[in-house]
């Protein structure tokens, strides 16, 4: 008995050191890859009422824009809208559009979103920068403003709008 509990203890003091040398150790390789694919907790993808559920928990003061399944919000300084479908009995979210009130330097805020979103960027002369997050999401922002958007919705959405 007294030789189970000098081995257990040895064991945990194994482990103990191993985290403390690789502090990595014991997170699964599936979330060591993650990336953040969401913008003060809104996706592309989200249900409306997930989306409800978000503004509820986080006590985010929106508004929902009149005959649409649009949301106005104003969180940290930043004035988010969001964009819902609104023929989808769901109303999942298709973009997010963050206006922030003071960005700071340019380099130090890619900077800071590469590594928030585990992701390098690419420079694009009309949009800014440009990082693919998620699965089949796109993030850009241009200095002023940062927009989360569905892809595969947006090019839907723009051949819609090409034919009228």
């Amino acid at each position: 008995m007294k030789i189970a509990i000098v081995i257990a203890g040895l064991i945990v003091v194994a482990v103990a050191v191993l985290v403390a040398i690789q502090p990595g150790f014991l997170k699964p390789t599936a979330l060591a890859n993650l990336k953040k694919s969401d913008i003060l907790g809104f996706s592309p993808g989200m249900t409306f009422e997930e989306t409800n559920k978000v503004v509820t928990q986080r006590r985010y003061r929106c508004r929902q824009l009149r005959d649409s399944f649009t949301l106005e919000c104003a969180v940290d300084g930043a004035k988010l809208t969001i964009d819902s479908d609104d023929v989808d009995a769901r109303h999942p979210i298709w973009r997010v559009h963050a206006e922030l009130s003071n960005p700071g330097p340019q380099d130090a805020a890619v900077k800071s979103i590469s590594d928030q979103f585990n992701a390098q960027p690419t420079k694009d002369a009309r949009e800014g920068w440009i990082w693919i997050v998620g699965r089949g999401l796109k993030l850009s922002y241009d200095g002023a403003a940062l927009e989360l958007v569905d892809e595969a919705e947006e090019a839907r959405r723009g051949k819609d709008g090409s034919r009228r």
